[in-house]
């Protein structure tokens, strides 16, 4: 009896295996006394996976004596987990992982370049990222004293709903200067919460707010579980928050907190900042760019919003993973150019403005929602991607509902274009007369019409093709006879009025 019993106790395990689901996150937690700074303890946590695979994975300090390695496995199998700490409370800690399969069809790991496809976007896990971009600056700030964060997840949950999958949003940001102070409910800015202690007026940039990025937490989970990339902007240069000052100490420690904290959520890419054109020290900006990536164990991706400066000197755009512009006019023209810059994806993240339902004090600019769908199709039809700009969701104004009438119409050319092998199709405008043209020539071709008809070039047509044609504002779409290669004449089907049309025509199996 006594050896049964010895038996059974001797092979329970002391310690259970943490069980992490594959491309989602844990955060492993040690307490310790707290002397001095605790955002200055450094905290790494080392881990080995299968096949020999080694992560450092730096940790953060989460307050009340707490701090947190976040940690999230990109293959499935045994990990392991002993922490290097500059505090002997916080070293030598161990911890056994399991990883196992990923239940939620929405998470696919973390964003990649194309290696074969250069100009596009894959997942960690193989599957195509058909990029279709919000901009929700403030998201983190809607209704942050809300513990059910009810706003917050109404705009989520409608996005999501859109087909959107690429949420540009920063870290923090004060105000506008166009409308300053909080105007009515739905305006959040000044938000309710700081990220460093102290105030945005007086600052103590060398201690971060723990609460404050315990909120934001609860939005990249959120984001996460509809599959939905945050594109993070670290920095913002026009939103008047009093940052640390350039090349200081306080500016490192932030940058080190924040790609720490985050960089355990597979859906994230790193935004060195907004409006990085204010930025004048290219140095700076490639060293905080660098420092990135120097704390980033999971080589998320990097970008930097709108820095022509630095996107055209080789000496720095090496830096960046690919290019983020704000291009109003010319679309087809600057995709073009930056396109032959570099050999990397490019979104072009403000190329117009829909107007707010509600008439809120907001922008200047305003677009509307036909000519910001018009715009979007030019982005996507020169080989680029884009983000959809709303004055209600896109700065400090927060207020999703009603749901305005631009998003649904970009849900179709989400649909329309991802339906085709995208990644294999190129920008070919001199094979049309009358409309820019995506083509994989011989395989598929699409044309965007504005006017009544259009002359398509289909010599390198390989066997039949199937030609069909896609009301952008409504999404009817209306089939023609098949047709063989040879040059042919398109006329718009007359049911769809004033609006702009997508050809296409594919190639018949």
């Amino acid at each position: 009896m006594n050896r049964m019993i010895c038996f059974i106790l001797c092979t329970i395990p002391l310690h259970a295996a943490v069980s992490i689901e594959q491309y989602h996150s844990h955060d492993f937690a040690f307490s310790a006394p707290v002397r001095g700074n605790p955002f200055d303890v450094t905290l790494t946590g080392e881990f080995r996976g299968p096949d020999g695979i080694r992560l450092r994975v730096p940790g953060f300090y989460d307050g009340g004596g707490v701090w947190k390695i976040r940690f999230s496995p990109a293959r499935q199998g045994q990990w392991s987990l002993r922490t290097v700490a500059s505090q002997p409370e916080l070293d030598a800690k161990s911890e056994t992982i399991t990883s196992t399969a990923n239940r939620n069809p929405n998470i696919h790991g973390g964003l990649r370049v194309d290696p074969a496809h250069p100009y596009h976007f894959v997942y960690e896990d193989g599957t195509r990222y058909f990029l279709l971009g919000y901009q929700a600056d403030w998201l983190w700030g809607a209704g942050i004293l809300d513990p059910e964060r009810r706003l917050m997840h109404t705009l989520i949950r409608q996005i999501a709903s859109r087909g959107f999958n690429h949420l540009l949003v920063n870290v923090y940001a004060h105000d506008t200067r166009w409308s300053p102070e909080r105007k009515h409910e739905w305006d959040w800015g000044p938000p309710d919460m700081f990220p460093w202690e102290g105030t945005n007026e007086k600052p103590d940039h060398s201690r971060l707010n723990p609460r404050f990025f315990q909120a934001y937490d609860r939005m990249m989970e959120a984001l996460r579980e509809r599959g939905i990339v945050a594109h993070i902007m670290i920095k913002v240069y026009n939103k008047m928050v009093n940052w640390p000052e350039p090349w200081s100490a306080d500016e490192e420690r932030y940058f080190r907190y924040v790609v720490s904290r985050y960089q355990g959520f597979s859906n994230v890419v790193w935004d060195f900042s907004k409006e990085a054109q204010n930025e004048k020290d290219n140095r700076l900006q490639r060293h905080l760019m660098e420092r990135i990536r120097h704390h980033d164990a999971y080589r998320r991706l990097v970008t930097v919003h709108d820095d022509d400066a630095f996107y055209e000197d080789p000496e720095f755009n090496t830096s960046a993973d690919f290019r983020t512009d704000q291009q109003h006019t010319h679309w087809e023209a600057r995709l073009a150019f930056d396109r032959a810059l570099r050999r990397y994806p490019v979104l072009n993240s403000e190329f117009g403005y829909e107007r707010g339902m509600d008439g809120f004090p907001t922008y200047r600019v305003v677009h509307e929602w036909q000519e910001q769908l018009r715009r979007a199709w030019l982005v996507y039809l020169a080989g680029g991607y884009g983000v959809y700009y709303y004055h209600n969701t896109a700065w400090d104004v927060v207020k999703p509902e009603p749901e305005p009438p631009g998003m649904e119409r970009f849900a179709i050319l989400k649909k329309s274009l991802s339906s085709l092998p995208y990644w294999r199709m190129e920008p070919a405008n001199h094979l049309a007369d009358g409309a820019p043209c995506l083509v994989r020539e011989g395989e598929a071709y699409a044309c965007f019409i504005e006017g009544e008809q259009v002359k398509v070039n289909l010599r390198a047509l390989d066997g039949t093709g199937q030609p069909q044609w896609l009301n952008t504002w409504t999404g009817e779409q209306i089939q023609e006879p098949a047709i063989q290669p040879g040059v042919h004449r398109f006329r718009k089907p007359e049911p769809f009025g004033k609006a702009p049309a997508l050809l296409r025509v594919v190639r018949l199996p």
